[in-house]
């Protein structure tokens, strides 16, 4: 990051705190964004965030944050990613929390995670780098809704027919938003999470 970049960033972050198949067409995103402005688009939208020293010197992070509170659901551990991804995951939490409504009669309140960033290459294919390198990716494990309910990727995928449902929805959802959408269906590994991502590339397992 440019030496010049770093003081209005921390700033501003300070200020911010206080495929298988075609995927549906997506909606205009109001992301990805970065640097300030992105700070800023949160801190307007009611998110809190703090700065965070995310990224390695192999793996650099475009404006690394933590989620610390506001308007976003909870994550559990706390979530640690991009400003960009943040500020595409708002508009898919809207559309996720209806999704609880509507098949499980309870809003998504929580999300259990395995992580954003990770400085390694892309599974199954080396040759280029996981879009957790640049925390512009989450791997969501399990739901938590309003009522008590948690329901996980490992048991809810071929589990209940309403947590299928649920599980589905969600996923296709998120296709709406991201740009690669990995489920159990999809390969060996990721048979305990759903995997999200903002692309470049398309695809929408569900």
């Amino acid at each position: 990051m440019p030496r010049g970049f770093a003081i209005p960033l921390a700033a501003a972050l300070l200020l911010a705190a206080c495929g298988r198949s075609e995927p549906p067409p997506r909606a205009a995103p109001t992301g990805p964004m970065s640097g300030p402005a992105c700070v800023r688009f949160l801190a307007a939208r009611g998110v809190a965030v703090r700065p965070w020293q995310g990224g390695t010197r192999a793996c650099p992070i475009d404006t690394p944050i933590r989620a610390a509170g506001g308007r976003l659901i909870g994550f559990t551990p706390p979530l640690q990613t991009s400003c960009a991804t943040v500020s595409v995951w708002l508009d898919y939490e809207d559309e996720l929390a209806e999704v609880g409504r509507s098949t499980m009669g309870s809003p998504v309140v929580g999300v259990r995670h395995y992580g954003s960033f990770a400085c390694r290459r892309m599974t199954g294919n080396a040759g280029r780098p996981s879009l957790h390198a640049q925390a512009r990716a989450i791997d969501m494990a399990a739901f938590v809704l309003a009522d008590g309910q948690v329901i996980t990727v490992a048991d809810g995928w071929s589990g209940p027919s309403d947590q299928r449902r649920f599980l589905r929805a969600a996923a296709a959802a998120a296709c709406r938003w991201f740009g690669v959408v990995l489920t159990p269906d999809s390969d060996r590994l990721h048979q305990d999470h759903i995997h999200v991502d903002l692309g470049p590339w398309r695809r929408c397992d569900v």
